[in-house]
């Protein structure tokens, strides 16, 4: 039995979902990795003078200086959609289109340490030759994994409806 929607519900149903950055996180996580990266430089100048162990803690200072960047480059596409779920499947940021009946397996993962959240990946296995299996940090995109797996069963669930 189908549930009646009114015509423009229907066309906003069909229409495909974009997921932007979170301006928040993305301000948060800027503020975050400036302090921690400007320690670790600090120690790391330190360490250098005293011994080579110091050369470790550049290198960890370096990966932290990699993340700051990452959240300003984010801040910088704030218009732009990171991940587009539509009727066709899921697209990426560098525009590769993962169809419904390419998609193996489709798993939102929340990693975190001691209750802290440390890492959010939507990670995709195909059937495709390459790539085999696609992951995107989303630890910053403005969605819940609630509303990304939601949205996803919507959308294959209609493709497989169709197909049938």
């Amino acid at each position: 039995m189908e549930i009646y929607r009114s015509p423009k519900s229907k066309a906003k149903a069909e229409k495909p979902h974009e997921f932007y950055y979170s301006r928040n996180k993305l301000i948060a996580g800027t503020l975050l990795w400036s302090v921690v990266s400007m320690g670790a430089i600090a120690l790391s100048v330190v360490a250098i003078s005293k011994s080579n162990a110091g050369w470790l803690m550049a290198a960890i200072a370096a990966t932290m200086v990699w993340m700051l960047i990452g959240c300003i480059r984010g801040l910088t596409n704030l218009n732009t959609p990171v991940l587009v779920i539509g009727s066709d499947g899921i697209l990426f940021p560098d525009g590769l289109l993962i169809g419904w009946g390419d998609i193996e397996e489709n798993t939102y993962l929340s990693q975190s340490y001691m209750g802290i959240p440390t890492g959010r990946y939507v990670s995709i296995k195909t059937r495709l030759k390459k790539p085999k299996r696609k992951a995107l940090r989303v630890f910053a995109l403005d969605m819940t994994s609630d509303e990304y797996l939601e949205l996803c069963d919507r959308y294959s669930q209609r493709f497989y409806g169709e197909e049938a």
